[in-house]
């Protein structure tokens, strides 16, 4: 019987991307908690449009502006796009080229957690 069984939690995610190996586990009750902590005041609402605006999609840094109708890409970069990394909200795509002109970001399963409680 494996350890996530045996803890009644789900197995963990898998994501490969050329050579980059993500595995995500789950952690009875320590999502919710930490979703409620630490997102607040002005942050969460940015973070919590940002959210919004990926949803299920991948989307580059101009796509996300567009969508939000912002033009100042160092604004969007330090109130809404970096609290929402830093917090483990979105991931790169491209991980490994954080540079890549083709770069794009979409929701973590703790992101997908936000935005459900935000409906």
């Amino acid at each position: 019987m494996g350890e996530c069984e045996k803890a009644h939690l789900p197995e963990p995610k898998f994501y490969a991307d050329g050579n980059t190996v993500t595995v995500t586990f789950y952690y009875a009750g320590q999502v919710t908690g930490q979703v409620t902590g630490q997102v607040t005041g002005q942050v969460q609402d940015k973070v919590t449009e940002l959210l919004s605006v990926i949803n299920s999609k991948s989307l580059s840094v101009k796509e996300m502006m567009d969508n939000l109708s912002l033009s100042g890409r160092d604004n969007f970069l330090k109130l809404y796009l970096k609290p929402a990394l830093d917090m483990g909200f979105i991931v790169q795509l491209y991980p490994e080229s954080p540079n890549s002109p083709k770069q794009k970001y979409y929701l973590t399963e703790q992101g997908k957690l936000v935005l459900e409680k935000e409906r």
